[in-house]
């Protein structure tokens, strides 16, 4: 059982490396390695705007003030009430009354740049904060902005650790990157 299971890995890592960065980056954000974060507006006012911002900038802060390591769709799915509170705790310091709702939701996405990462089309698991009523415009990114820049600054064959060892490290999750050379 374990010489087959060596055996499958060793044959998924030399075939995973032929695999195009896009195709790599769906693969991660279909199983939750990546993570979008979309923080959607009352409206499109000024101040609605600036509020969404400094939203996002507090549920960021409060999902990188936690260092469980994993996959980020993990990681935010057992944070949940933190980045909830976090989320409504900064709109009301803001001024905005309204509601805020933070959920985990599959949606459909179309093909986007961010920092030099493509993510394609397709349908993928997020983060979806909306304050009020959510008719205006959304800021999205990654939950962990600096994995997406870091990530993005790679060359392609160094986007991910397809070795049997990064194997292994994500299998026990051992503690540092899974899937991008430091």
């Amino acid at each position: 059982m374990i010489r087959t299971l060596v055996s499958l890995c060793l044959i998924l890592s030399t075939a995973a490396t032929a695999l195009p960065q896009e195709t790599r980056t769906a693969f991660a954000m279909k199983t939750g390695i990546l993570l979008r974060m979309h923080v959607v507006a009352q409206d499109d006012t000024q101040e609605m705007q600036r509020v969404k911002l400094c939203v996002r900038d507090a549920v960021q802060a409060a999902y990188a003030a936690d260092d469980t390591s994993g996959p980020m769709l993990s990681k935010a799915a057992a944070m949940l009430p933190t980045l909830r509170r976090a989320a409504r705790e900064a709109a009301a310091a803001e001024g905005f009354t309204g509601p805020v709702a933070v959920t985990i939701e599959k949606a459909s996405f179309d093909k986007r740049s961010l920092d030099g990462l493509t993510i394609p089309a397709g349908e993928y698991p997020a983060l979806m904060i909306r304050l009020g009523q959510a008719r205006g415009h959304n800021w999205w990114g990654l939950i962990d902005p600096e994995l997406a820049v870091r990530c993005a600054a790679l060359p392609e064959t160094d986007l991910w650790d397809w070795s049997f060892m990064g194997f292994l490290r994500a299998l026990f999750n051992i503690r540092g990157e899974v899937f991008c050379h430091e």
